[in-house]
C-alpha cells in the first residue's frame, strides 16, 4: 500500500506541473531570484517564454538572471530581444542602458537611456531615465553633462535623494564644494538612515583635511550599514592621511574582501604600501586597480605612481 500511495503521489505531482502557465512559471521564477538560486531561474524563465514568446518582461527578467550568472555583455544580447518585440517601450532600453553602463561601455549606455527617455509615457519613468543618463555621463567624467541631468530630475522633484546624493559629487568635481556640502546635508535633513551622504561628507572633509570629522561621517555611514565596502576603503584612507597605517591596512583590506573590484580600494591600500616603504606589494596592489579600471574612472595617478615607483 505504502508503495502505491508514492507512484500515485507522483503522478500528482506530474499533471499539476504540466499545467502550469507562463505567468506561474514567471511568478516561480522570481522566487527563485530571491533564493540566489540563478540557475533553477533560468530554466523557469525559458519555460514561461516558450509559452509566451512575445511578452517583453519575460525576456527582461531573463537579461536580469542572465546578469546574475555571466555578466552584462550575455545579459545586453536578451534584454535586446525585448526591444525587438516592442521597439517603442523605455523600459528595455534602460536595462541595456544598465547592461552597458555596468560594462563600462558608457557611450552605448547613454544612447540607450536617450532612448528610453524620448519613449518614456509618464514624468516619473521619463526623470527616472534621466537620473541614470546623468549617473552614466559623470561615470564617464562628463561632470557637466550629468549636473545637466540632475539639476531636471531636482526641478521636477527637488526633494529627490538619489538626484541630491548624485550631484553632490559632481559638483565636488568641479570645485563647488559647498554646494556639494549642502546638497548632502539636506538629504540627512530628509531621511537620515540614507548611507550616501554620510560616505560623501566623509569623503569631503578628508579631502578637505578635517579629517576627525570625516572619520565621524563615515563611522555614522558603518552604523547605517557596517558591511559597505566603500566606506572602509574611504576610512583607510583617511587613516592613511593620519598616518594611522595599522587602521588603514586593516580598514581597506576589509573593503576588497568585501569589494575585490573596487578599483580606488587597490590605490588607497598602495599609497598606504609606499608609505611604509613596502615597494614591491604596492607595485602589485597598483596593478590591480589598473586591471580594474581606476585609468577610466578616475583619471592617470595610478600609472604615474607605476612609472615613479615600478619603473623596473
Amino acid at each position: 500500500m505504502k508503495k502505491l500511495i508514492t507512484i500515485l503521489s507522483i503522478f500528482a505531482a506530474s499533471s499539476y506541473t504540466y499545467g502550469q502557465t507562463a505567468i506561474e512559471y514567471s511568478d516561480k521564477a522570481d522566487m527563485q531570484i530571491e533564493r540566489k538560486d540563478y540557475q533553477y531561474a533560468m530554466v523557469l524563465i525559458e519555460k514561461a517564454i516558450a509559452l509566451n514568446d512575445t511578452n517583453q518582461w519575460y525576456y527582461l527578467k531573463k537579461s536580469e538572471i542572465q546578469f546574475e550568472l555571466s555578466g552584462p555583455l550575455d545579459a545586453i544580447k536578451i534584454a535586446k530581444q525585448a526591444i525587438n518585440i516592442n521597439n517603442e517601450s523605455p523600459e528595455p532600453y534602460n536595462r541595456v542602458g544598465n547592461y552597458y553602463e555596468s560594462a563600462g561601455i558608457v557611450d552605448s549606455a547613454i544612447m540607450m537611456y536617450d532612448a528610453a527617455i524620448n519613449y518614456a509615457n509618464n514624468d516619473t519613468a521619463r526623470y527616472s531615465y534621466i537620473m541614470n543618463r546623468g549617473t552614466a555621463k559623470s561615470s564617464n567624467r562628463d561632470f557637466k553633462g550629468a549636473i545637466k541631468d540632475y539639476e531636471k530630475v531636482l526641478e521636477f522633484d527637488t526633494e529627490d535623494i538619489g538626484a541630491l546624493n548624485n550631484i553632490a559629487p559632481a559638483y565636488r568635481q568641479l570645485g563647488m564644494v559647498d554646494k556639494s556640502i549642502k546638497c548632502l546635508k539636506k538629504i540627512i535633513s530628509i531621511d537620515d538612515s540614507f548611507i550616501g551622504p554620510f560616505v560623501n561628507l566623509g569623503f569631503i572633509y578628508s579631502k578637505l583635511d578635517s579629517l576627525d570629522l570625516a572619520i565621524e561621517y563615515f563611522d555614522k555611514a558603518l552604523v547605517i550599514d557596517p558591511e559597505e565596502a566603500l566606506v572602509y576603503s574611504n576610512r583607510g584612507y583617511t587613516y592613511y592621511k593620519k598616518e594611522d597605517y595599522s587602521k588603514a591596512l586593516k580598514d581597506i583590506n576589509l573593503s576588497i574582501k568585501l569589494y575585490p573590484t573596487n578599483s580606488y580600494a587597490y590605490r588607497n591600500l598602495a599609497l598606504v604600501y609606499i608609505a611604509m616603504d613596502k615597494i614591491d606589494e604596492a607595485c602589485t596592489v597598483l596593478s590591480y586597480a589598473i586591471k580594474y579600471g581606476f585609468e577610466r574612472r578616475y583619471g592617470s595617478e595610478v600609472s604615474e605612481l607605476i612609472r615613479k615607483y615600478c619603473g623596473k
